[in-house]
């Protein structure tokens, strides 16, 4: 039975991620807040990514760790590009180089679509142009480089997961930051219509974080993929326009989305290539757009 660490373990992914691992190994969840879900609270420890001490301690005996904490916030990191840095940058390093000191084996970095920027052909596959256009992609594409260069240079496998857009339940409606879907349900919950920024032509690849942790999980199986990237996505395109409808039509209500502008530097178009993914893991996604939409109802 291994012992892994998950980082962020508090977070929607990381607590899936957790869950998920303790069926056949020895677990050790990593965050800055207190774990919120009482069956993960015994195999939880609050620590800080950029503290060195805490990390040295956390990685002791460890064979594999999953990097999920990071600041995942676009808005944040224009607004704060400093602490946006410092936690997915810095905090990064920071445990990859005690990670490798401690002899650690594998080494997952949950990186993010937002490495690619503007799309230049759809799908993206993993060998698109990486050219981010907010400093959190750009803080996660410098997460990436630190990992491939310690795949490289030191005895540990390092492994690149960038998911796409990922949803579930335990995502904070309350959040400023929350994905589209959450903040979608958290208002037709209220019987508050959905809020559409822009025309809502706009298309994304929405992914169960559910559906990540099993993605991520099947890496840690597989020997043999240092230095490989993989995205993570449904590989289904989904336009804003008809998420709203399929929310409003799930709920059983009758509202209809109001519109209102434009978020500054959206992208217009996003969908994975998974390909690689399936060929080399055997990954397909489980949950549907619409049952993980029902789920998130209920």
């Amino acid at each position: 039975m291994a012992k892994i660490l998950v980082t962020g373990s508090s977070g929607q992914l990381g607590s899936f991620m957790c869950e998920l691992l303790t069926q056949k190994h020895s677990v050790m969840g990593f965050d800055v807040r207190p774990q919120p879900y009482r069956n993960l609270q015994s195999i939880s420890i609050v620590g800080d990514i950029t503290e060195e001490a805490q990390v040295k301690r956390a990685v002791e005996g460890v064979q594999s760790v999953v990097h999920c904490a990071a600041q995942v916030s676009v808005e944040r990191s224009t607004q704060d590009p400093l602490f946006d840095a410092w936690t997915n940058i810095l905090g990064t390093i920071t445990l990859l180089h005690e990670s490798a000191m401690a002899g650690v084996s594998k080494f997952v970095y949950v990186s993010s679509a937002a490495v690619y920027g503007q799309p230049k052909s759809i799908p993206i596959d993993e060998n698109h142009p990486t050219n981010p256009i907010s400093n959190y992609g750009t803080s996660k594409l410098a997460g990436e480089k630190y990992a491939y260069a310690y795949a490289k240079n030191m005895a540990m496998e390092t492994v690149i997961v960038r998911p796409f857009n990922f949803y579930s339940s335990r995502a904070d409606p309350q959040s400023p930051y929350s994905g589209v879907i959450t903040k979608f349900v958290s208002r037709v919950k209220e019987d508050k219509p959905p809020i559409i920024e822009g025309d809502g032509r706009q298309t994304r690849d929405f992914i169960h974080a559910r559906d990540v942790a099993q993605m991520i999980g099947l890496t840690l199986e597989k020997e043999g993929l240092s230095g490989e990237v993989f995205n993570c996505g449904s590989g289904r395109s989904t336009s804003v326009n008809d998420l709203a409808s399929t929310v409003i039509f799930t709920s059983g209500k009758r509202l209809k989305p109001e519109y209102a502008a434009a978020r500054v530097g959206d992208i217009k178009d996003s969908l994975s290539n998974c390909a690689k993914a399936r060929r080399m893991l055997g990954f397909e996604p489980k949950i549907s757009l619409s049952e993980g939409i029902a789920e998130l109802i209920r």
